[in-house]
């Protein structure tokens, strides 16, 4: 089914509500969504007045939120010595460092996983009432310790592989 025509002002708004929800869902405040939306739709670094004259927030709002964002390596600040402004940006490879954000994220909770396997391992004497629930979420961990290596195992070469896809993209559009 084709989708309805809309203005490019249009796709921005839905992009932007859509970008809004995501990130909520993530934890953030729907500002960051909306910011991150800005910057996806920049041709060029902006200001934090620029992002907040846009969005209808004052800039201290923006300049809060896109911490966040920077912190998180979804933006990078481009600071100016000429005028004292900081203008953000999302870099090129932005997709990248969002999967790179999310291996790093896998590896941490394989590392809390196999510290709570070794802890089961190390346990003193286990109480008979124990062990239904030590027998449960030990096999839990286990299940969860696989699916995570197979998930890293997975991503690995992920980076190289897409570094030669990319580039192929932008051959396809010069």
């Amino acid at each position: 089914m084709k989708s309805p025509q809309l203005s490019f002002e249009d796709l921005k708004t839905n992009i932007s509500n859509h970008m809004s929800l995501s990130f909520e869902s993530e934890g953030f405040s729907p500002l960051v969504g909306k910011i991150f939306a800005q910057l996806l739709f920049a041709s060029s670094p902006m200001s934090l007045q620029e992002i907040a004259e846009n969005l209808g927030v004052t800039k201290a709002a923006i300049s809060v939120q896109a911490r966040t964002l920077e912190k998180h390596m979804m933006c990078h600040k481009l600071p100016t010595s000429s005028n004292r402004k900081d203008y953000y940006y999302i870099s090129d490879d932005f997709s990248m460092t969002t999967v790179q954000i999310m291996i790093m994220k896998i590896g941490d909770i394989q590392k809390m996983i196999e510290s709570t396997l070794d802890a089961f391992s190390n346990l003193s004497e286990l109480e008979e009432s124990d062990k239904p629930s030590h027998h449960a979420s030990k096999r839990r961990f286990l299940e969860m310790q696989a699916l995570h290596e197979i998930l890293l195992a997975r991503l690995d070469g992920l980076e190289e592989e897409w570094k030669v896809r990319r580039e192929q993209l932008f051959l396809n559009l010069d």
